[in-house]
C-alpha cells in the first residue's frame, strides 16, 4: 500500500490546531538553518561581508513573520 504523503499533510492540515503547529514548526527550521549557516561561515572564517548578509537574511526573514 503507497502512502501519497501531500494528501496526507493536506488532510492533516485541515485541523487549524495542526496547521498552527506545522507552520511554527517550519518556520522554527528555516531560522535554525539560517543560524546554522550563520555558525558555518564564522567557523570557515568567512568574509564579514558574507556573514552580515546572512545575518540580515535572517533579520529580514524575522521582520517578515511578525507583521
Amino acid at each position: 500500500m503507497e502512502i501519497d504523503y501531500d494528501e496526507y499533510r493536506n488532510k492533516l492540515l485541515e485541523n487549524p490546531e495542526f496547521k498552527i503547529k506545522y507552520l511554527y514548526a517550519k518556520e522554527k527550521l528555516n531560522i535554525e538553518l539560517m543560524i546554522d549557516s550563520i555558525d558555518e561561515g564564522i567557523e570557515k572564517n568567512r568574509s564579514p561581508l558574507a556573514l552580515k548578509r546572512r545575518v540580515n537574511k535572517l533579520r529580514n526573514h524575522i521582520a517578515a513573520l511578525s507583521l
